[in-house]
């Protein structure tokens, strides 16, 4: 096995090589900066177009600290030593799944180019039917917990460090379940969702925590490595005797484990916060449930040309709606009045 993976040829992991070992990720780097440069434009061209609103300067700072914490996890010791210990492949995936599009979601880069389309072609696609079936709340909390399962309790690890290629994919599919699981659950953006009720929300971050905690919980128990490849990452496993590949494997469970439910816990109370002070129909259910039956109605037809007349029958049907359950209502109300009548003769 050491012929067809290759020792790793890293330093032990000391806080003086943890400063200096820096790489560059060619292509995620290009990555991140075309985005960057994108979400900057369009700061840029939003701005011009409104300045007497200017695009709010947190939602600019999250989101560069959004890039930055990738640009970290991807060059710096965190993504040199992320094939060699499993402790930081551990803290690199919490970074790319939890931290990293959690701060993207925050800079609202849907909304800001959103309201540079004035035709309001881009806010109908997100509002359609495709997109709001990829951010469904419930859909993401179970591509959340599948992929975490299948990349940690499955012969995939093991593969994965066999091909180091695939450790590009992996990254990949971490920052976007991150992305589609934090959009509904962190974020305001201009989907369907956009008036998720806090109280879910508040209910799906708690939901998160148990496949961190499990899988956590699992690889600290586990009475033998269950990825062996680590034997042959690296050729300073034994030199000091401090570090095995059970110990490692076991640090980095106790990792996902605490950290992983610590910020799931930091997002769920961010979120009681912003319910607290809410005052808009995601505060509670009732309108969301309303504004949720009136979204389907209207979706019912999204295949019509004219944008005027979908929302025009859309709102006829609402209303009709209303106007039966009022009449229905008013049959009860007469009913139980004559009732009445009867009794007292």
């Amino acid at each position: 096995m050491r012929d067809s993976v290759g020792v790793h040829h890293v330093e032990p992991l000391t806080f003086t090589n943890a400063l200096l070992s820096w790489k560059f990720a060619l292509w995620w780097d290009l990555l991140i900066a075309v985005i960057g440069a994108c979400y900057a434009v369009g700061v840029v061209r939003r701005n011009r177009r409104n300045p007497d609103d200017p695009w709010p300067a947190h939602r600019s700072w999250l989101f560069a600290s959004g890039l930055l914490s990738w640009v970290v996890a991807m060059n710096s010791f965190v993504g040199v030593y992320s094939h060699a210990l499993f402790t930081m492949h551990m803290v690199q995936h919490l970074m790319l799944i939890m931290v990293v599009p959690a701060l993207l979601v925050y800079g609202k880069p849907l909304q800001l180019y959103g309201e540079l389309d004035p035709s309001g072609r881009r806010e109908r696609l997100l509002r359609g039917r495709t997109v709001a079936l990829l951010t469904h709340p419930a859909w993401t909390m179970v591509l959340y917990s599948v992929v975490l399962v299948a990349t940690h309790l499955t012969p995939f690890m093991q593969v994965m460090l066999l091909n180091p290629w695939l450790h590009h994919a992996e990254s990949a599919l971490y920052l976007v379940t991150g992305y589609l699981t934090f959009l509904p659950l962190l974020g305001t953006e201009p989907t369907r969702w956009q008036h998720f009720p806090y109280p879910l929300r508040v209910f799906s971050a708690m939901m998160g925590m148990g496949p961190d905690t499990g899988i956590g919980v699992i690889l600290m128990m586990a009475d033998d490595p269950l990825f062996p490849a680590y034997f042959d990452m690296r050729d300073w496993w034994l030199d000091d005797g401090t570090l095995t590949v059970l110990a490692d494997q076991r640090l980095g469970g106790g990792i996902m484990w605490f950290f992983g439910d610590a910020i799931m816990a930091l997002f769920a109370l961010i979120l009681v916060k912003q319910w607290i002070r809410s005052k808009g129909p995601e505060a509670g259910f009732g309108n969301w449930l309303e504004s949720a039956r009136r979204s389907a109605l209207a979706g019912t037809y999204e295949d019509t040309d004219e944008p005027e007349v979908r929302n025009l029958r859309a709102s006829e049907n609402v209303d009709e709606d209303e106007r039966a359950r009022q009449a229905y209502n008013a049959m009860l109300a007469r009913l139980a009045q004559q009732e009445r009548h009867g009794e007292d003769r």
